[in-house]
């Protein structure tokens, strides 16, 4: 039994011969197309369950892919989205997950590194649809359960902030880091109105430069009604200034 529908978007044979027989090894169905156009055409048409798509393609790129998928008024818009490049390319990874893209993944292709980004969103694209579901049928009682918990190993805090922006939810975000302070943000039609270092008010860029670099821990979204009177902040552009200012720390 297939465990899911992959569109794989690539123009090198050799890296959609290799990831391909990565995924059907692990039980997925592959689509293949080499263009950006004519991938996005196939994602339109066939709804895959995931996008896998490199930056580099021979008529627009692997970012025009994202920008057309995010903006569709269907089910294809929260189809998570995996980008990857054959080289290092750190402004490539910033810009594909300001614009939506869920993982970034760099060349040389590990089996197991593949393999556990698309189980890991596979996952949570799932959980998201479930909530969603559940809220539809059941109305506001189910407000007060949590809709989303994971660990932060196997997915990373942006990809669940990147994916509640996109669903424009509103409601808590707690996180917890091993040897860390937890951190709080709320989230009002998926952008940023406020976050809590422990008990702590602070600044949202303060708290994203933190919690982006945590590789171990949990993480909880709770669907709640948010109330404050405060500036609101939109998930995607906080992220990326948040790495840019982190690399600059780093070099």
């Amino acid at each position: 039994m297939s465990r899911g529908r992959i569109l794989i978007i690539e123009a090198d044979e050799w890296v959609t011969t290799l990831v391909s027989r990565f995924l059907v090894g692990a039980g997925y169905e592959v689509d293949v197309a080499a263009s950006a156009r004519s991938g996005f055409d196939r994602a339109v048409a066939s709804s895959p369950d995931l996008v896998l798509v490199d930056v580099v393609l021979p008529d627009i790129d692997g970012f025009w892919v994202i920008k057309r998928i995010r903006s569709e008024n269907t089910r294809l818009a929260t189809t998570p989205v995996l980008l990857i490049s054959q080289r290092e390319d750190h402004l490539a990874r910033l810009e594909g997950l300001a614009l939506g893209s869920d993982v970034f993944l760099e060349a040389p292709f590990r089996h197991d590194e593949v393999i556990a980004q698309v189980e890991a969103l596979m996952g949570m694209a799932q959980r998201l649809r479930a909530k969603r579901e559940t809220e539809h049928s059941d109305g506001p009682s189910t407000l007060g359960r949590s809709a989303i918990r994971g660990d932060i190993g196997q997915i990373s805090i942006a990809t669940v902030l990147t994916m509640l922006e996109m669903e424009r939810r509103t409601g808590r975000v707690q996180v917890h880091s091993r040897g860390r302070q937890s951190v709080t943000l709320d989230v009002m039609e998926g952008s940023i109105v406020g976050t809590l270092r422990g008990k702590v008010p602070c600044l949202p860029i303060a708290v994203l430069r933190e919690i982006v670099g945590w590789d171990q821990g949990t993480y909880a979204f709770e669907p709640m009604t948010i109330q404050l009177d405060a500036p609101r902040h939109p998930i995607g552009m906080l992220l990326l200034e948040a790495m840019r200012l982190n690399d600059e720390q780093n070099h």
